[in-house]
């Protein structure tokens, strides 16, 4: 009750002495006049933000504005009367039409021009003017003159200031006081050079002079300080006309205001579309920004997800090669420890076999650790970059599916001119690596070849290192080639293939090696080309 009461004051004293300072700037005789009148933008404001709790306060403040200009007591009631019915007009348009107080569509300010200049204000003059032609005995102005007067005068009040005051609430704790306050003050210095030092004559050469450092300011700050840089070109012109110079001082009077009023109308205008059209494109930016952080970050989880798949699948094949690793050193050990029990119960043991099966038992113990040491180093967690040699990196993954390779009966020849040196993580491009060769072997041990081989081959020009898988399986079918490195498509879905092997081997060669993967098929079989950038 009490903030009602407070904000019914404070609209009631705005609307009193905004209009006063119109009315009294210029010089009008009557409640009626052209120029721009300032109470009326206070009022749609207001009533625009703070609904149906300030119809009172503009009520009062119309009556006592009135009444103080000599309308008497039933024409300044009346006029009362049509102002607060036009703010709550405004107020259930508003709604209706879901108007954005915060001008952040184009469609904003077509709604806020089309409500001022075709509902509202035609509303006010036509019901005004009635009214004081029944009830104001001094009434004595040309009837459709006075319509268009009050018309033009309120329109302008209410364009000029409603959208500073609504946009003011809106941001009032985001205004960066200091920072908007310099701008605007250089603002005021360069129209006061322009219209009350230089005199400029010309409302033509005065709005190119003006209109292009407003627009400039609207369209990389904000709307707000846009408008209100046109209610400092409002007071600095209006001043201009009241002192009779510059370029609204040529003419009659009467033109100076009118064409003040176009003046000042066209700055308007041009600020508030040009304005919300930039903060529309902000919006939309930022509403696209948003899409696109969020397409990307679920894209990382997805990725993550699918190299996490891609790992585990990864894992239960380790461990079928760890099986097949394994196999020999674990059957040496079992004749070892045969032989030593056979010795042993013919009385045969002496110093030469202990030795002997302890130097061929620590040698099986030590290819299975290093066995380990090798799949152990595979799936090490480090994401650092540094310095390695390829050919260290084919052999380390070679010796990891040594025997697989034998069991499948695959020859593997390694073509390297000299050692090349690269950047990048180790583990990752061992994973690729192992994808591609377990790929080949697949593929060989489907096949008919009778001599079963995968040649690789590193070598490198002036720009690139290239290094080069190439089997003997028969090559990729044509119809699917072009999609083996797409997620999830697999060649062996009855085989438990996931599809992300050689789609992760893509990821992290474009994405963390600096690098590309090509395949095409040869006269006898398949050959995986990567493509190292030189650093």
């Amino acid at each position: 009750m009490k903030n009602n009461i407070f904000l019914t004051i404070v609209v009631a004293s705005l609307y009193f002495f905004s209009g006063k300072f119109s009315l009294d700037l210029l010089q009008a005789k009557h409640i009626v006049t052209i120029g721009m009148f300032a109470a009326e933008g206070f009022a749609l404001a207001f009533a625009l933000y703070f609904k149906e709790r300030v119809l009172l306060g503009i009520f009062l403040g119309q009556f006592f504005l009135a009444l103080n200009n000599d309308v008497n007591l039933f024409a300044s009631l009346s006029i009362a009367g049509v102002n607060t019915a036009e703010a709550a007009l405004a107020i259930w348009f508003a709604r209706f039409l879901k108007f954005d107080k915060n001008f952040k569509k184009l469609q904003d300010v077509s709604i806020l021009v089309f409500m001022i200049v075709f509902i509202l204000q035609p509303w006010s003059a036509i019901l005004s003017n009635i009214a004081l032609y029944l009830f104001e005995p001094t009434y004595e102005s040309n009837f459709w003159y006075s319509i268009f007067s009050w018309w033009f005068g309120n329109v302008m009040g209410q364009l000029l200031f409603t959208p500073f005051l609504l946009l003011l609430f809106s941001r009032f704790t985001k205004i960066e006081l200091t920072k908007e306050g310099i701008y605007a003050a250089l603002f005021f210095i360069y129209l006061f050079i322009l219209e009350i030092i230089l005199q400029i004559n010309n409302p033509l050469l005065l709005l190119s002079l003006i209109l292009p450092v407003t627009i400039i300011i609207v369209a990389s700050i904000d709307l707000f300080l846009g408008t209100f840089f046109n209610i400092l070109i409002a007071l600095v012109s209006l001043y201009s006309v009241h002192h009779n110079i510059g370029a609204f001082s040529s003419n009659a009077e009467l033109d100076n205001i009118i064409n003040y009023n176009l003046f000042l109308l066209a700055n308007i205008l041009l600020v508030l579309i040009i304005g919300s059209l930039f903060s529309e494109r902000k919006k939309y930016a930022q509403t696209l920004q948003k899409k696109i952080d969020a397409a990307v970050s679920q894209n990382q989880e997805q990725q993550l997800f699918m190299f996490q798949q891609s790992r585990l699948a990864q894992a239960g094949e380790m461990i079928s090669m760890i099986a097949h690793q394994w196999r020999q050193p674990l059957n040496n050990l079992s004749l070892n420890n045969q032989l030593l029990i056979a010795k042993y119960k013919k009385n045969k043991l002496d110093d030469t076999q202990i030795a002997y099966f302890e130097k061929n038992s620590q040698k099986q113990v030590n290819l299975m650790s290093q066995t380990i040491d090798d799949f152990r180093n595979f799936f090490k967690p480090n994401k650092e970059k540094e310095e390695f040699e390829l050919g260290e990196i084919i052999h380390d993954t070679l010796r990891i599916l040594k025997s697989l390779l034998e069991n499948k009966h695959i020859s593997v020849s390694f073509k390297s001119k000299k050692k090349y040196f690269y950047n990048g993580n180790k583990n990752e491009l061992t994973q690729v690596i192992l994808n591609i060769l377990k790929n080949a072997i697949d593929a060989l041990t489907e096949s008919n070849a009778s001599q079963k081989k995968i040649i690789i081959n590193l070598e490198k020009n002036d720009h690139e290192i290239f290094l080069s898988f190439e089997d003997n399986a028969g090559g990729i079918d044509k119809k699917i080639i072009n999609k083996i490195f797409d997620p999830y498509f697999s060649t062996k879905e009855n085989k438990n293939g996931t599809g992300l092997g050689l789609y992760m081997s893509k990821m992290i060669l474009e994405e963390h090696m600096n690098a590309t993967i090509y395949v095409q098929n040869t006269k006898e079989g398949a050959r995986f080309e990567i493509r190292f950038k030189k650093l």
